[in-house]
């Protein structure tokens, strides 16, 4: 059976809109439907949310599944995107890897979470490298 983790990403609370439409900023699950976060008292957006990790440490990496890890194995990411209110679609999306996460960081996070903070990533041109760190539940 696949085991939980608890994932957390940061980011600026009102990030600008690339291009002046109103827009709504969320995780994106694989559905395309965004997720909100919430506004923390130090002005930025959390969004916290579940992937299930399989495979075996020691004999393959870690693949990702759930609602919210998209991509091929070998290749896991979730989005964090921007989506026009007038029904025009996804106008940015940051894909934060998940490949960056491996069995002895798994190991650390075991009943906490891993959390990457997405200040300043810039939106666009594929799959973001984000330094992802164990923090309490």
């Amino acid at each position: 059976m696949p085991e939980r983790l608890m994932l957390r990403l940061l980011r600026e609370a009102a990030p600008p809109s690339p291009d002046g439409s109103a827009f709504r900023f969320g995780v994106q699950d694989k559905q395309g439907a965004l997720h909100d976060g919430v506004l923390r008292s130090d002005g930025l957006s959390q969004f916290d949310f579940e992937v299930t990790v399989v495979g075996s440490a020691g004999l393959e990496p870690p693949d990702f599944g759930g609602p919210f890890a998209s991509g091929a194995k070998g290749a896991r990411f979730v989005y964090l995107s921007w989506q026009r209110l007038d029904g025009g679609g996804f106008m940015n999306r940051i894909k934060v890897r998940l490949t960056d996460i491996d069995w002895p960081l798994l190991a650390a996070a075991q009943g906490k979470m891993l959390q990457a903070d997405l200040r300043g990533v810039a939106t666009g041109g594929g799959n973001r490298f984000v330094e992802w760190r164990v923090v309490g539940a």
